[in-house]
């Protein structure tokens, strides 16, 4: 009778680790993903810009900010969101929200063309994100909507053991009116590259989803969408933006800049 009740014992704890073995892998693989996913929306970049051509001597500089959710498990983002040599509990966030500075810088070239760039940093983290784009305007009118083909870069650095990029190309539609607001939408899709160095030194949460020391890496194909509208504060040198921009199936981001320029 006792071995028959050690024995069921035994086997029900084995059952029970098993289980949690298969929990904590699903704990530790979800985490990843949000970790991941969250990097698709930090490393997307808009310009915050319209579909029409600014013309030869169109040009622009603008400031804004950039607001992001966070993953619901903060574990991965205390190891993996930090600067170089911080440690982990000095992470800890109060927000659940990532905000970040920016800066935009566009240029109208000729036959259409539009380039830009932009720079964003998160002071916590020393998270840093270079941008750039190439917009065509294939079709604009006055009175009527505008329509333009582009093609963007973005690549995150700074951070202790997170590395990102993502190439991405986009249809952009826009439209005036009242002659000091402008709507447009945005829809594209890109690729992300992404690794995450993993392990005692680094951070050991990723590790759960069954990565041994080295490295987690994934690459993500997504769809972006966005919505946003200009206002111009001064015509023609100073323009207000404000957008909503989502990436896969993911939480929203909101964006603003303030830009002067023609």
């Amino acid at each position: 009778m006792v071995a028959a009740v050690s024995s069921r014992l035994i086997l029900g704890m084995l059952i029970l680790m098993a289980w949690s073995h298969d929990l904590s892998a699903q704990i530790g693989e979800s985490d990843a993903d949000d970790y991941f996913e969250f990097l698709t929306r930090a490393n997307h970049y808009s310009p915050l810009e319209h579909a029409g051509s600014h013309g030869t001597l169109g040009v622009g500089i603008g400031a804004g900010m950039a607001s992001y959710e966070t993953p619901a498990g903060d574990l991965v983002m205390q190891e993996h969101w930090r600067q170089t040599g911080a440690s982990v509990a000095s992470n800890q966030r109060d927000s659940s929200r990532v905000n970040m500075g920016q800066i935009h810088v566009s240029k109208g070239l000729p036959y259409s063309l539009d380039v830009g760039g932009g720079f964003a940093r998160d002071s916590r983290s020393n998270a840093e994100f270079v941008s750039g784009y190439v917009q065509w305007t294939g079709y604009e009118a006055f009175a009527m909507p505008a329509l333009a083909l582009r093609g963007q870069y973005s690549r995150l650095m700074g951070l202790a053991t997170t590395d990102a990029s993502a190439v991405e190309a986009s249809v952009v539609v826009s439209y005036g009116f009242l002659r000091l607001f402008t709507v447009y939408g945005n829809y594209g899709v890109g690729r992300h590259d992404m690794v995450v160095r993993v392990g005692p030194a680094f951070g050991t949460s990723l590790a759960l989803a069954g990565e041994s020391d080295g490295t987690v890496g994934r690459v993500l194909i997504r769809q972006s969408r966005s919505l946003g509208m200009q206002y111009q504060l001064l015509p023609p040198f100073c323009i207000v933006a404000a957008e909503y921009s989502q990436v896969g199936h993911g939480s929203g981001s909101y964006l603003a800049k303030v830009s002067v320029g023609m």
